[in-house]
């Protein structure tokens, strides 16, 4: 599955409410450790259709960022049934992928 790029707090709300797991990029895109972490967070999505992937820019969306306390890009957030169960701060491939596997199982 694709990583869907969300906009707004409302799409963002929507969401939650909908799916049950979601894995959430929050970057910026002048952020080059961002960039460095894309292409797994995409590989990831594209292993896991189980769960919904979403990218968010932290300058577009940035009440939701706000919202979310997003302090350092790229954070990386799991949500199952809308509430947030693990976090990963920083450009941090093996902790990444070690939240995955436990989100998933």
């Amino acid at each position: 599955m694709a990583v869907r790029s969300v906009k707004s707090k409302k799409e963002f709300k929507e969401i939650l409410d909908n799916v049950s797991k979601v894995a959430v990029d929050f970057n910026a895109s002048w952020c080059g450790s961002c960039k460095a972490m894309n292409p797994i967070f995409e590989k990831l999505a594209k292993d896991h259709s189980d769960i919904t992937f979403l990218s968010v820019d932290v300058d577009e969306a940035s009440e939701l960022a706000q919202e979310q306390e997003i302090t350092s890009m790229p954070t990386f957030k799991f949500f199952d049934n809308g509430k947030a169960v693990d976090t990963v701060v920083g450009a941090k491939k093996q902790a990444l992928e070690h939240s995955m596997d436990s989100f998933c199982s």
